[in-house]
């Protein structure tokens, strides 16, 4: 025996009119070589089939959950507040995890000693078509650093975290969906450790009506807010060439996903979706010396 088979995990997974991909989610998370978990479906106000698609399956590690409350930020914590599992993943209703990506995941964190581990992702398209790749990085010190400008580190839907995590920071809040876990991470920043397995266990399924819930000039302005708002309440941390240079990086890194948004928008109104989204280039070797050589705009052009 494994010794991760000894370890009782919970799998949250919210549904919202996810009958087009559901059966396909649904069958990945059972065929996991993993099999010590609860597997929460929080059926979220569907008005097509996903409940009848729940339904059809006898597997008795599921359990189907109504909530009455609608909205992505409710459902998930709903799952999270019934999770039993000492270790919870993350799923969405239209994504694949791969085989052996619960076994890998969970050994590699206990491992490494990891409280909140992403995975690296491979992005399909409708017709599981392989459209590119994401590796953020991996080591914990450079995640808790970066977190502070960069939120893209760390991968939503591949994530799983402790169940004390919750219980110690709180759960998502409402205020910022659709970005509530970027609040979640940077609360969680402050006392846990972050990781991400260098393999890709996860696929991420890109498609128009994903886009149009996420991408958006008013969640890149909700999320410098975030990110802003994070840095202004830990300012005596840090000196004040130090502050300025975590703040100059949260405008380079949102203005950048502001202009990729705007150069791609036109052939997602199109109906075509774009092969990727380009983001920043690294950075690594910018220091705080070079402080004084970027801008802090006073008034962003695109008028976030």
């Amino acid at each position: 025996m494994k010794k991760t088979d000894k370890i009782f995990s919970s799998v949250v997974m919210p549904v919202h009119n996810g009958e087009r991909f559901l059966r396909e989610a649904i069958e990945s998370i059972l065929k996991q070589t993993y099999t010590n978990f609860e597997f929460l479906i929080i059926e979220n106000c569907s008005s097509d089939s996903s409940v009848e698609i729940i339904k059809s399956y006898s597997d008795e590690r599921i359990r189907l959950i109504i909530e009455e409350d609608c909205g992505q930020v409710q459902a998930y914590n709903r799952g999270f507040k019934e999770a039993k599992g000492e270790y919870i993943f993350i799923h969405d209703h239209d994504d694949i995890s791969h085989l052996e990506r619960f076994e890998k995941q969970l050994e590699y964190m206990i491992n490494n000693n990891i409280d909140i581990c992403g995975t690296f992702i491979e992005i399909i398209d409708d017709m599981n078509n392989s459209l590119y790749q994401t590796c953020p990085p991996v080591l914990p010190e450079t995640i808790k650093e970066r977190l502070l400008y960069d939120l893209s580190l760390i991968h939503n839907s591949s994530v799983c975290i402790k169940n004390e995590v919750f219980y110690k920071i709180g759960f998502w809040k409402k205020e910022y969906f659709p970005i509530s876990d970027a609040d979640f991470f940077l609360r969680a920043r402050e006392i846990f450790s972050f990781s991400n397995i260098p393999e890709i266990l996860y696929s991420w399924r890109k498609h128009k009506m994903q886009l149009s819930r996420k991408w958006s000039l008013e969640n890149f302005s909700k999320l410098k807010q975030i990110e802003l708002k994070y840095l202004l309440n830990r300012k005596n941390e840090f000196e004040e060439k130090e502050y300025l240079f975590y703040k100059s990086l949260i405008y380079y890194y949102t203005d950048h996903l502001v202009l990729a948004f705007l150069n791609n928008i036109g052939s997602i109104i199109n109906g075509k979706l774009v092969d990727r989204v380009s983001f920043p280039p690294s950075i690594s070797r910018i220091t705080v010396a070079d402080v004084p050589s970027i801008s802090i705009p006073t008034q962003a052009s695109t008028k976030l």
